[in-house]
């Protein structure tokens, strides 16, 4: 089921409608008028839901509404937003059902329409009661009511008609309007209302609202579909593309059992008979004939339905019970393309015939249901399991189709329709993932033999050799070939079947894999400190006037990826003294011993000393807060779940400020972070939008190449002990070889303790220094010039910025999408998803969805 925090649209119309009835006897009420006559409690509600049930005669809206306009009450803006909501919804119900040049029956629909008159009604005479009220509202232009604005036209007023609603809530309930509230006090028991029409509706209320759960389910569809447009765009990576298109996918199964949980079974028995009976109540009241009088040959039902099909995710279900009756036990049913006939693509999906069109979804989706079949058989534990995947395995289990099933072989083929003909792109971005972190797995493992670290875990390394046998029998090579070989002899399998044409599998997969060598990435650098020394002695260089001018990128990426008061215990330091004592407190010696040691009293040779005095170091934690969050679930069960926590996580962004490659929060964001805060409530769609915007902004950091830096810091501090050993055996004698060679990030307490002695002694012998206001570093340090001679001599091969280059390569945001026109025009698709159901004019939006319903219905 649906969390509690997010609302469909017949969760939501109901709310609206609830909400303006309980204000009209409110403020009726108020006004000395008694209502009583109008209510008729049902005695059986409470034993069937909590609060009271009171039945409304359709009738006594206008004279409620009669009250309240004589007695010049105001309509408070929020009231007047949930009405024109919910009066939408219907009318987009009953434009559906009124098109296709067919003439509507006046008995079918005039129920439906009688109440939308009477909605229509009332708020036209409640706006008009009081001037000025809501002229707000009227702000539409003609174009837009007419539904000719596009949806760019729409976008700048987005954010000024939000200003005007800072308190709107979802629900409509427990918010006042600002200034004085002519909305009387809120009941103390909460009342559910039904509306009594005095026409009898030939569509029950259950058609509605598999209405509103199909339209819910295709506008899902159409955010998934921006998003792989996004991808192939090059705007985002495949991995936020997978998330997002998973997380929508489990999304909208809760939708289907929430509703389902709640709908007449008369009326819809199962599932499926949601679609298929929607699917011909359209083509009836289109004049449609349903026998097969109109079919081609091979085609199961009239193509030049195709539009009414796919809106009610007919076709999906058709072409899956199909399929049923080809599963037999210990047979793999693979199909041979071209089966049916050749498949015409040589132009875009968008621009075929409906013939096109069928032709290559079925293929599609009966190309694919043999790999599904094939692991069950096999019983193979995949590495993690997509939600189309799972669901798909789940039908060749039970051997019946139902809506679930549908909508997510829907999304398989709305995904692979929008990127043909490069439906392997987010495969081959895995493999190249798969490359890269082989490369680094197998350079991690052999630095562990050359330099080994007592504290580091075990299982950390059988993790990483666990990857890498994956990544050799499931990527870069195909172990399934040789079983299907055996299922099917004869048969021409292709490679990596199931990762091509399953975009969402690949990316999903994608994110696992970079996850995991975040993970060994962050374990290393915390294990065995080789990243810190650095960090601090980087910053003291950049501070020293004799030393030129450091540019050391992959640490400044490093620095500006993590929370710089961790890594310097509170903020940078500028001297040497500071420096010195912020670096020994990272370390976790205490503030007493670091005392000692800066002014001299415990002596660097006095290694025993120094060890004893560690504590506990400081450790940096994974800023992919999201990230981090998958990657619990993708540990616990090996599958992709959208869970509470993950959930909790996403609104987390709500409440914090946020984290973003840009330098000041998206209109998006804002959207959606008043909003929550004001009603802890949001609707899918926004839920999704979030979580794809923030997901695409942890990209680079999730991206970044931390075995790599380790790595190459390790060799720094090889480099620099042999550079240095002259002074470091002046300074401290040979014995210091011992910690270095245990320890090579040890090199930067010797630098920085040098530094520090040096600038005391010349202190002691010129007390005033070179100017009046002197610091330690104005004396000057032979240690820390050589150091930075080191650091530049380093950086002369590229290697202070190779992590940076390899997110140029692999990253599809870093330094791409942060400026420019790109990044306008995905904020103005993001505004677009998160204001669609709470900002834009709601008859503005009715238009526009109309507008959109005419192509598809």
């Amino acid at each position: 089921m649906l969390p509690p925090f997010l609302k469909s649209s017949y969760h939501r119309y109901k709310a609206d409608t609830n909400r303006f009835t309980e204000w009209l006897i409110e403020a009726a009420t108020s006004c000395g008028t008694k209502v009583e006559d109008l209510f008729k409690p049902d005695p059986k509600s409470s034993k069937k839901r909590s609060g009271k049930i009171t039945k409304i005669p359709l009738k006594g809206y206008a004279t409620l509404v009669d009250v309240i306009v004589k007695a010049g009450v105001k309509l408070p803006k929020t009231i007047r937003l949930v009405l024109e909501r919910a009066i939408a919804i219907r009318k987009k119900f009953a434009v559906a059902f009124r098109m296709g040049g067919h003439e509507v029956d006046d008995k079918a629909d005039k129920g439906h329409l009688h109440f939308i008159t009477v909605l229509e009604s009332a708020l036209e005479r409640l706006s008009s009661s009081v001037a000025g009220a809501v002229r707000e509202s009227t702000k539409q232009t003609p174009k837009a009511m007419k539904g000719e604005v596009s949806i760019g036209q729409q976008i700048p007023d987005l954010l000024e008609h939000l200003a005007l609603d800072d308190n709107d809530n979802d629900d409509g309930l427990n918010i006042k309007d600002d200034g004085k509230d002519d909305t009387p006090k809120a009941t103390v028991q909460p009342q559910t209302f039904e509306i009594e029409d005095e026409y009898e509706l030939e569509l029950p209320e259950s058609f509605f609202m598999a209405f509103c759960l199909l339209d819910d389910i295709n506008t899902l569809r159409d955010f998934i579909k921006e998003t792989w447009i996004e991808y192939k765009d090059g705007m985002i990576d495949a991995m936020t593309a997978a998330v997002t298109t998973n997380s929508a996918v489990i999304l909208g199964k809760e939708m289907i059992d929430d509703v389902f949980s709640k709908i007449d079974r008369t009326d819809f028995p199962d599932s499926q008979s949601i679609s298929i009976t929607m699917y011909k109540l359209r083509c009836l009241l289109d004049n449609v004939p349903s026998d097969a009088s109109r079919r081609g040959a091979n085609e199961p039902f009239d193509l030049g339905t195709l539009d009414t099909a796919d809106w009610a995710l007919a076709t999906a279900t058709i072409l899956l019970q199909s399929f049923i009756p080809v599963l037999q036990p210990g047979h793999c049913p693979f199909y041979r393309k071209g089966h049916f006939g050749p498949v015409d693509t040589s132009k875009p999906y968008t621009q075929r015939s409906n013939e096109q069109k069928f032709q290559s979804d079925r293929e599609a989706v009966l190309d694919i249901l043999g790999d599904f079949v094939f692991l069950v058989r096999i019983k193979n534990v995949m590495w993690l399991k997509d939600e189309i995947t799972e669901t798909m395995m789940d039908m060749m289990v039970s051997k019946k189709v139902t809506l679930h099933h549908a909508f997510c072989i829907q999304i398989f083929l709305d995904v692979g329709n929008v990127l043909e003909p490069k439906k392997s792109a987010p495969f081959n971005d895995l493999r190249m993932t798969s490359l890269r972190a082989k490369k680094s797995l197998t350079s991690l493992l052999a630095s562990i033999k050359t330099h080994p670290c007592a504290s580091w875990p075990k299982s950390m390394t059988e993790q990483t050799q666990g990857i890498l046998e994956f990544i050799e029998t499931h990527l870069l090579k195909d172990v399934w070939i040789p079983l299907k070989e055996k299922s099917a002899p004869g048969f021409k399998h292709a490679e990596f079947h199931l990762f091509k044409e399953n975009p969402v599998l690949s990316g999903l997969t994608m994110y696992d894999l970079n996850l995991n060598l975040q993970d060994i990435g962050l374990t290393t650098i915390n294990t065995w400190k080789s990243v810190f020394p650095i960090l601090h002695l980087y910053n003291l260089l950049e501070h020293a006037r004799e030393v030129p001018t450091l540019d050391w990128k992959d640490l400044d990426l490093f620095l500006k990826f993590h929370d710089e008061k961790t890594i310097f215990v509170g903020g940078r330091p500028v001297g040497i003294e500071d420096s010195f004592k912020i670096f020994l407190l990272f370390w976790g010696m205490p503030a007493t011993f670091v005392s000692k040691v800066v002014n001299g009293a415990t002596k660097p040779e006095n290694n025993s000393r120094l060890r004893q005095a560690v504590g506990t170091p400081r450790a940096i934690a994974p800023t992919t807060v999201l990230a981090t969050a998958f990657h619990v679930a993708l540990v616990e069960d090996r599958k992709a779940s959208f869970s509470l926590a993950i959930v909790e996580k996403v609104l987390e962004y709500l409440d914090s400020v946020p984290d973003s490659t840009t330098s000041t929060p998206t209109n998006a964001f804002r959207i959606l972070k008043r909003k929550w805060k004001s009603t802890k409530t949001l609707s899918p769609l926004q839920l999704l939008a979030t979580l794809r915007s923030n997901l695409a902004t942890e990209e680079p950091r999730l991206l970044f190449n931390y075995i790599g830096l380790h790595e190459r810091c390790i060799e720094f501090y090889e480099q620099a002990r042999a550079h240095l050993h002259d002074k470091f055996v002046q300074y401290n004698g040979p014995n210091y070889l011992k910690d270095i060679d245990k320890e090579p990030p040890f090199v930067v307490f010797y630098i920085m303790h040098a530094a520090l002695m040096s600038s005391k002694a010349q202190r002691t012998l010129f007390p005033k220094g070179p100017s009046s206001t002197a610091s330690d570093l104005e004396f000057g340090s032979v240690m820390l010039r050589r150091s930075g001679e080191q650091i530049r001599e380093f950086m002369k091969g590229g290697k202070g910025e190779i992590a940076c280059k390899e997110l140029r390569v692999f990253s599809k945001i870093y330094g791409k999408v942060s400026e420019g026109l790109e990044a306008k025009k995905k904020e103005e698709k993001d505004v677009y998803w998160t204001a669609i159901e709470d900002v834009v004019d709601p008859k503005a939006l009715a238009m526009y969805q109309f507008g959109r319903l005419d192509g598809r219905i």
